[in-house]
């Protein structure tokens, strides 16, 4: 009977891996794994102890039988060519024997094979695509024959007497490394992925490099951990901006930026500034003579004819100015007055083919405007354009990108009539402007992705595909974020991108754009605020491009929706295997309780637990499936979105709801007690409509409070199993820890959802999840599971970088697991991180940290 069950139980497994096989190649298809991955190595341009180094044998040597390859893929990063001279990889045995892969910068971004015994440099000829591409690399071992073989995908070297033999082991470094004479901190500016070791030809370890954080990579073959020292994943640096630049500068500055040198200029009254994105210095410049009285008046343009920046005002005859940035004088134009201007936050776009800025919209005097206007730098005059009343609305804070001769804004705000007090509101329009016809013409609407929805000043337009991508706000938050989205000029798709940058808003007194740079491979974002004591903050962030998703896509196109109804398919199937899989283990339980084997019952099937078909999810992203696990978030606009979380969110809170005045006065405390019910009568039944797609769920007002009240062996929610697995601290399992993890793994709560009476949530369930997970890693044994304590650990650091008793299990985890340099890391990034959040150093040293009782 037993035997029949176990049988019968690999037949289902079996029947899941097929499942989950066929879902991955359908995902690839759809480009899910398309994104880039790999480890990118700090170089040259940071400090020596900040350079990477990857060791594939942290803890011992490796052995092999007689023969062994090393593989992986390579991309080296020419376009800095100081950064390219280092040490690749350096092979060494326990006789501190070595060959060595170097790159040099001379000739022509070179490799060489370095054999350490008789000190020969083995060049290898210039591979034809080692720019900026990836190649592949492999170095063959025979060591019986104390030979090597090296290729690469243009040919192959052979090179005897290396000074291995079959009995040798072997250390495999990457990069930067400490080890006994071998130490070294030339780096080149190299990337690496998908290293795979093979044995006699049979592959024995491989380490992909696909992660997004942490000092480990473990092989896929083995689980043999690879450490690594200050490590740049490259699939977090597609996903998550990277702070470049921020300073707070003296008195009003306004910004230029140069997309071509990738340069920015920050102009004042007294001087201004340059800032390199290559060099990453800010260089301070005096004027020659008097400087225009800069101020919230005025814009500024770089002109890439003549290497100047023209500051000026959008309104015709009135004073503008040029700096000549090599020699720091100023050229002044047109009358000087004093003057407000009727056109702030407006757009513009440099057009070289006839030296001129093309004006577009802005706010002033209670009034938006959609005048154009062109300022010839040629001529210094000021030409009024024709506009269109039926196409350009009257707006501000759009964002604007050019491609070829055609100008394109996407969104602003404003109203049709231009007058403040009749119906201002967001634009979701993506309008064209032809520059040799002086004409508008409109795209379409793009999805209402956010309330009261803002657009960075400036976007950017990808030339071969037609992508744009644009930074996004909401003109209402005050603190709130700028958040990249991508489009397409041809179909109102929207797909958001990366992760969120704090921004802060207020009208004249902030301004962000977009652009980027080719040198770099990177879009950079920018803003300025303006502070009460009127000094500039001004703040720049990168991320690699392409960015890689962030939030699911917003709309899809339909040959995408066959692809996706498929995998639904087969994830309706894998489920079904899933339940049977739990039933058994179900009645092995009750099995093994009768016989008093198993001491512990437990919610979860082992220690790695299946993977839920939430169909409501709140973690890493607001989304809701329906009762065929059809994704209908877009179901939910904004005020359906934010009553379903009002109702739900205070029904979890204290099962007792929500109540109808509670509601009115978050929702629409702008309307009379008439028009407010009506509202909320015509908006619960909508959303009756929708959570009866989803499937047993009830939302009820009979205690008097609205309330929902979901069939849990129906709707699955990931907010409902957390609160299950931190309600009581007495009953936690390692298996409930894993769930948790599990959930919290794919993201914030409810990111990129921003109410002001949701921030007590979030915060009770970030301090929540701190505490069950430190609460649970303080009971484990640790001189038996270090390493579960370190995972814990590292979960507990997503929601607070500078929480002690985190950082305090750890560093013992690390150091008793003998990973002395890992906890010393894990120490100093605490260090770092607490100095820089209280401007005051922490007060315990690292070796009291290590004696310190749990």
């Amino acid at each position: 009977m037993l035997k029949s069950s176990i049988q019968k139980n690999r037949k289902i497994i079996w029947f899941q891996m097929k499942a989950l096989c066929v879902c991955l190649l359908l995902l690839q298809s759809l480009g899910i794994f398309a994104q880039e991955y790999g480890l990118k190595f700090y170089s040259h341009n940071v400090s020596l102890e900040e350079r990477t180094e990857l060791n594939l044998t942290p803890e011992s040597f490796l052995k092999f039988q007689d023969e062994f390859e090393v593989s992986f893929d390579l991309k080296l990063d020419i376009n800095n060519p100081n950064d390219i001279f280092g040490y690749i990889f350096r092979i060494i045995n326990q006789d501190n024997n070595n060959v060595d892969l170097i790159s040099t910068p001379t000739p022509a971004d070179q490799l060489n094979i370095i054999i350490g015994k008789s000190n020969t440099v083995f060049p290898v000829e210039t591979i034809s695509t080692i720019g900026n591409s990836w190649i592949n690399i492999r170095i063959k071992f025979f060591l019986s024959d104390d030979r090597l073989v090296f290729y690469t995908p243009d040919s192959f070297y052979v090179h005897e007497n290396i000074g291995f033999n079959a009995k040798d082991e072997f250390k495999i470094i990457f990069g930067a490394n400490d080890y006994n004479q071998f130490k070294t901190t030339d780096v080149p500016s190299i990337s690496v992925k998908d290293i795979k070791i093979f044995e006699k030809g049979t592959l024995s370890y491989h380490w992909p490099l696909d992660l997004r954080k942490g000092n480990v990579a473990y092989d896929r073959l083995k689980n043999k951990p690879a450490f690594i020292k200050n490590p740049k994943w490259l699939m977090l640096i597609h996903q998550t901006w990277q702070p470049v630049f921020s300073e707070e500068l003296k008195g009003y500055v306004l910004i230029a930026t140069n997309e071509k040198e990738g340069a920015f200029y920050f102009l004042g009254n007294e001087n201004f500034y340059v800032f390199t994105i290559e060099d990453q210095i800010l260089e301070k410049k005096d004027y020659i003579n008097e400087a225009l009285l800069l101020n919230s008046n005025y814009r500024a343009v770089y002109s890439s004819d003549d290497r100047k920046i023209y500051c000026y005002m959008m309104d015709p005859d009135k004073q503008f100015s040029s700096l000549n940035i090599e020699t720091g004088e100023w050229n002044h134009f047109g009358v000087s007055s004093e003057y407000e201007t009727k056109h702030r936050h407006h757009n513009n776009f440099f057009y070289p083919e006839n030296s001129s800025v093309y004006l577009f919209g802005g706010y002033g005097f209670h009034t938006y405007s959609n005048d154009v206007v062109r300022l010839d730098f040629k001529e210094n005059a000021y030409y009024q354009m024709p506009s269109n009343d039926s196409v350009f609305h009257p707006r501000y804070l759009a964002g604007l990108g050019a491609l070829n001769d055609t100008v394109y804004i996407l969104g602003g705000y404003g109203s049709q009539s231009g007058n403040q007090l009749i119906n201002p509101q967001s634009y979701y329009d993506l309008v064209g402007y032809s520059i040799q016809d002086s004409t508008f013409f409109k795209k379409f609407e793009i999805p209402r992705i956010i309330d009261d929805m803002a657009v960075a000043n400036s976007m950017w337009i990808d030339p071969e595909t037609r992508d744009y991508y644009a930074l996004i706000f909401e003109k209402s938050l005050s603190r709130g974020y700028l958040q990249l989205v991508k489009g397409n000029l041809d179909r109102p798709v929207v797909e958001f991108r990366g992760n969120r940058i704090p921004f802060r808003f207020l009208d004249i007194r902030s301004f962000a754009g977009l652009f980027y740079s080719k040198q770099q491979n990177q879009l950079f974002a920018y803003s300025i605020y303006y502070d009460e004591n009127d000094n500039s903050n001004v703040s720049i962030h990168s991320i690699s491009y392409p960015p890689d998703k962030n939030m699911e896509v917003t709309e899809v196109a339909s040959k995408r929706k066959e692809l996706l109804i498929l995998v639904v398919i087969i994830v309706v199937l894998l489920s079904l295997a899933i339940i049977f899989y739990k039933r058994y283990k179900q009645k092995q339980k009750k099995l093994a309780i009768n016989s008093d084997d198993q001491s512990e019952s437990t919610d979860y099937i082992d220690d790695s637990p299946v993977k839920v078909n939430y169909k409501i999810i709140f973690f890493g992203g607001f989304q809701v499936y329906n009762k065929n696990y059809e994704d209908i978030t877009t179901k939910f606009s904004p005020l359906l979105k934010e009553l379903f979380l009002l109702i739900t969110l205070y029904t979890f809170k204290n099962n007792k709801g929500v109540s109808s005045e509670k509601i009115t006065e978050i929702l629409w405390f702008d309307k009379t007690v008439k028009s407010a019910r009506n509202n909320r009568a015509v908006n619960i039944a909508k959303l009756r409509s929708i959570l009866g797609e989803v499937g047993a769920f009830d939302l009820t007002k009979k205690t008097g409070y609205w309330k929902v009240i979901p069939d849990k062996q129906d709707i699955k929610s990931d907010y409902i199993d957390f609160l299950e697995i931190t309600s009581s601290k007495t009953n936690l399992t390692r298996q409930k820890i894993l769930r948790l993890l599990q959930i919290t793994e794919k993201g914030p709560f409810l990111y990129n959802v921003n109410y002001e009476w949701l921030d007590e949530f979030k915060a009770a369930v970030s301090e929540k999840i701190i505490d069950t997970l430190i609460e649970f890693a303080n009971a484990c044994d640790m001189s038996k599971e270090a390493e579960f304590i370190i995972h814990v650990t590292d979960s507990v650091f997503n929601f607070d970088l500078v929480n002690e008793d985190a950082m305090i299990l750890k560093c013992r985890a690390e150091y008793l697991m003998g990973k002395h340099s890992l906890a010393k890391s894990t120490y100093e990034k605490f260090f770092r991180e607490y100095k820089n959040m209280y401007d005051q150093e922490y007060e315990q040293s690292f070796t009291k940290v290590l004696k310190m009782s749990r």
